[in-house]
């Protein structure tokens, strides 16, 4: 069950991230469709928390920095994505292409971490976005650190859609490609969610947390150098491992 207070809370906090100045009651009431009562109490809630301020008297209202503080301090508490993050950067500039890691939430994939390209025509996503389990290579990747038959139990829990004319929608079809990518090295989502965008993925897996690390980026551009690309994920993926197990030492 959502919680529709919290909902408005982070609509606003996405809404100043999006706009990146000072927004007034009024502006906030149109472009998030809520009555001014409502804005006007969650506004005075984040002004006593401290989390955002007014620039001056009507002149609107933006958060301060006490809302990166705590959102720093949370990531502090995650040795395994501080560790790996650099591995992730170093990827994404020998790739030419964007690099995400992502961890399973029940029939999606939860972006946890994105490292973008420096390209200006690349894929672009955001930490905190979800995708379908079944579409995406990182999805997948996740999908072949499983046993056959707890990948099976799995699939048999998802509601397949039909995305794109690519997208499968048959457990029996998808458990072939994923026996195929486990034999390969490697994860393929050819267009499956969004168009024209093609990812490769390998799995990570540290103890009982498993996550799907991909490229991802233009079709028309990675789908020649799809096997150069499989190489550098899979030389990042061990090293990734690797900090991974040391971290437990």
């Amino acid at each position: 069950m959502r919680v529709r207070q919290v909902d408005n809370a982070l609509d606003l906090f996405e809404l100043f991230a999006r706009d990146k100045r000072p927004l007034t009651l009024t502006i906030i009431a149109d472009e998030l469709g809520m009555p001014k009562s409502s804005v006007f109490n969650l506004i005075e809630t984040l002004l006593a928390r401290g989390l955002i301020y007014e620039t001056r008297q009507r002149g609107g209202y933006y958060p301060t920095p006490r809302l990166h503080e705590i959102a720093t301090s949370i990531m502090e508490g995650d040795v395994f994505l501080q560790r790996i993050h650099g591995e992730m950067e170093d990827l994404a500039r020998s790739a030419g292409e964007t690099v995400l890691l992502a961890a399973r939430q029940g029939a999606e994939v939860l972006y946890i971490d994105v490292v973008e390209a420096a390209s200006p025509i690349r894929y672009f996503a955001r930490c905190g976005e979800r995708r379908p389990l079944y579409t995406t290579s990182t999805g997948k990747a996740i999908l072949t650190s499983y046993d056959p038959q707890e990948r099976a139990r799995i699939l048999e829990q998802v509601d397949f859609v039909r995305h794109q004319a690519t997208t499968f929608t048959d457990a029996g079809k998808l458990m072939e490609e994923l026996d195929a990518a486990v034999a390969r090295g490697w994860t393929e989502d050819r267009a499956e969610f969004t168009p024209d965008v093609m990812g490769i993925g390998v799995p990570l897996v540290h103890g009982t947390r498993r996550f799907g690390l991909a490229i991802a980026g233009p079709l028309y551009r990675m789908d020649y150098q799809r096997e150069e690309l499989a190489t550098k994920l899979r030389a990042a993926a061990e090293r990734m491992q690797r900090i991974m197990e040391n971290a437990d030492h």
